[in-house]
């Protein structure tokens, strides 16, 4: 591989891609943090929650291939910047949602816009590192999702207990917007394989190999959105926390699951420094986390509140190992020209199962309680890692990319 910059030198853009999934993430749990707060306020049922998390979920599934595709095409300054701004605006929007339908509309217009950064954070990834540290850059992106997951409990409950719930979603968004601005006067930065033409759109979804990586998103994925969309709620509703606890508790999770995201990869690419072949690396960690994941299920089955935030603590790690493992190893099928392509393929099918998953979380839990989603959880990455092994024979006819 080229080295277009000294080590140094890549990993500030990753530092300043790590900064923007922070904000992402902000903006993103904000709802869910203040899900108890809106019900009250804006008179929402748990269908119109469910109704917005699921507009969120289906423009974030559609526009995540769109905007996949859209980054391998114009680069990662103008798609990063782009993202940022739009989905801060549509965050800010949210604070001024007066029913559902407005809340609703508001989370569709953030789901357009949010999950560009991942499909660009990879790409940035596959350009700037080789096999042997290209998971850790992209575990490093990816942490900033669960340290924004950790911040939003005590900053969001702090802004809305002091300032008012609009607040709340009104300076996370004011904040991204400047970020916009700096990336694009700061990022000049572009890799010899940022000019390639990647592959037609026709050809990369009918190759197996490509839906090797993909087809298991669709039942990984709305893991992570289940934690991230209903654990705060959970913990108010079952647990009686008020909301001030949740901001002193419901990010713990989330640290577990930042440890998930650069261990995960750190760990796939220290098997690669060993001297196993790259793919093979990734395979093997995330089956080890289809084992591990559904401990998380047991949370509904303890007294102490204490031993249940432990047990979702490692449902969430293991979800962020798996999903740092995956997109790397899809960064792996083909080239860097195809990888944002490929990511947003991968997280399109993912945020489409997880809004699936939302109204089918919806009735279980107004039907059966949470013990009921806690269990579907559960099965859903070891069926995962399932068709991932089902998708093996794909995997071995690709070389490994340096």
């Amino acid at each position: 591989m080229p080295d277009p910059l000294p080590v140094k030198g890549r990993w500030w853009p990753i530092g300043l891609l790590f900064c923007a999934t922070v904000l992402n993430y902000v903006d993103r749990q904000t709802l869910s943090v203040l899900a108890a707060t809106l019900r009250r306020e804006l008179h929402l049922t748990d269908a119109d929650y469910s109704n917005a998390v699921s507009a969120f979920l289906l423009s974030y599934g559609v526009m995540y291939a769109v905007g996949g595709r859209w980054v391998d095409r114009v680069g990662v300054r103008i798609g990063v910047t782009a993202c940022i701004a739009w989905w801060s605006v549509a965050g800010m929007l949210t604070g001024l949602a007066n029913g559902a339908a407005f809340l609703a509309f508001a989370r569709f217009l953030l789901g357009i816009g949010e999950p560009v950064i991942y499909p660009a954070g990879l790409k940035a990834s596959a350009e700037l590192f080789a096999s042997k540290s290209r998971a850790l850059a992209m575990g490093v992106i990816s942490s900033g999702s669960s340290v924004g997951a950790i911040l939003a409990p005590p900053v969001v409950a702090f802004l809305a207990l002091h300032y008012g719930w609009r607040f709340a979603f009104l300076l996370p968004g004011a904040l991204g917007l400047v970020l916009a601005v700096v990336w694009f006067r700061v990022f000049r930065f572009a890799t010899p394989a940022a000019s390639a033409k990647p592959l037609p759109w026709r050809q990369l979804i009918r190759r197996r190999d490509v839906w090797g990586v993909v087809a298991p998103r669709l039942f990984s994925d709305p893991v992570w959105y289940f934690y991230l969309f209903w654990l705060p709620d959970y913990l108010q509703r079952v647990r009686g926390l008020s909301l001030a606890e949740i901001g002193m508790y419901a990010w713990i999770p989330f640290v577990a699951a930042d440890v998930g995201a650069i261990g995960g990869g750190a760990l796939s690419d220290f098997l690669i420094r060993r001297g196993m072949a790259p793919q093979m690396a990734r395979r093997r960690v995330l089956y080890c986390v289809a084992m591990v994941a559904p401990l998380g299920a047991l949370a509904v089955m303890v007294q102490s509140t204490a031993a249940a935030i432990l047990l979702m603590s490692v449902s969430a790690c293991m979800t962020q190992v798996w999903a740092v493992n995956i997109a790397t190893l899809g960064a792996e099928v083909l080239t860097p020209a195809e990888s944002a392509s490929i990511l947003g393929l991968m997280g399109s099918v993912g945020s489409l199962a997880g809004a699936v998953i939302a109204q089918v979380l919806a009735v279980l839990i107004a039907g059966w309680g949470y013990p009921a989603a806690f269990g579907l959880a559960a099965v859903l990455h070891p069926t995962a890692a399932l068709l991932l092994w089902l998708g093996n024979q794909g995997f071995q006819r690709v070389p490994p990319m340096e």
